[in-house]
Formats: structure tokens, sequence, C-alpha cells
């Protein structure tokens, strides 16, 4: 009798159950995704649709966000992305969008706006993006336009992309290389100034 035969057996099983569940949890957590974004868009699309008494010029200005709330949409045309920008970068938030990384300026606000994405979900396709993209970031008040002028490959450490420079800019972050299993070791940047 051959004791191997079992053991294999067991062994292949249990591979077998843990690559279900793998790509049973991978499924779930895009299907969520998806659904989290659909959602959240209807409401952003209601918000911005409903009638509004403005009396006197708005300008962006800061208020007291809680991770995880609504802040607007991007959208890179050319390159077909289309996310909701949610406020912060926790995990949970990175899940289900794009995220507004707190302490920098809300679009529209003088400063550095920076975004930040998974680079296997939302972010995929800024692999793609060239210098002279155009890029919406849609709020519930009106909608900011840029155009790409740079992109970059720093260290995750190299928070100086995302200071502002006395002057309105928009920063997208994501990690680099786009197709590295793992942590990757790297950050692409995308640097984009208001069209005006």
């Amino acid at each position: 009798m051959n004791l191997r035969s079992p053991v294999l057996r067991f062994a292949q099983r249990l591979f077998l159950w843990f690559g279900v569940a793998a790509l049973a949890y991978a499924g779930g957590a895009a299907a969520y995704a998806g659904i989290y974004q659909r959602r959240q868009s209807w409401k952003f699309e209601q918000e911005v649709a409903a009638p509004k008494v403005i009396k006197t010029p708005i300008v962006e200005e800061a208020v007291d966000l809680r991770e995880g709330d609504l802040v607007g949409k991007l959208e890179v045309p050319r390159v077909g992305i289309s996310v909701m920008v949610l406020h912060g970068i926790d995990e949970n938030t990175l899940i289900v969008g794009a995220g507004h990384v707190p302490g920098t300026p809300l679009p529209g606000a003088e400063g550095n706006v920076a975004i930040a994405a998974h680079r296997d979900t939302f972010f995929r396709k800024l692999e793609g993006i060239l210098p002279g993209d155009s890029i919406q970031v849609a709020t519930v008040r009106r909608t900011y336009e840029y155009v790409v002028d740079s992109t970059e490959i720093v260290d995750p450490e190299n928070t100086q992309v995302m200071e502002s420079r006395a002057r309105p800019e928009l920063t997208l972050i994501t990690c680099y290389p786009f197709y590295f299993v793992g942590a990757a070791p790297k950050r692409f940047i995308v640097h984009a100034r208001p069209l005006k």
C-alpha cells in the first residue's frame, strides 16, 4: 500500500479548496466594489441634479470629512477611468473607490489635490496615461478640468509629490509596477494642472 497517495490526495484537495476560496474572495471583493461604485455614482448624480439656490460664489472649502465620505467623481476619458472618489486612504476605502489623501486640498481649492487608488483595480489603466490627457474631477458644486503635465516613478517614502507649490494642481498616485505581485516597491505619479 502506498502511503503517499492519501497524503498527496489530501494536499491536492487542500490546495484546490484554497484556490477556490481565494477566487471567491477576489470575486466577492470585485463585485462589492462594483456595486458600491454604481450606488455612489447614482447618489452623486442625484445630488448634482437636485436644484440648488446659490446666492454667493462658492469656493470649495475644507469641510470636516470622515473616512469614506463621498468627495466626487474622477474621470480620465482617453484611458477609460471613471471612479468615485471618497475621503481617506484606509484599506476599506481603497477597496471600494479612489481615495482623496487627507491633508491635501479638496478639488477647487488652492494647492495640490492628491488622489490615490490601487493599481490592480481602479487605477490599472493609468499605465496608459500620456501628457496632454484630460482629467475631470466632478464635485457636487462643479467639474474641475485638468491636463496631464507629466508622470514619474518614485519611492513610497517620497511624499514631496503631494506637497503644494502655491498653485492649483492634481496628483494621482498608485503602486508600481502595475503587474507586480505583492506589495509594490515604487509609486506611479501623475501630475496635472488645471485647464484654463
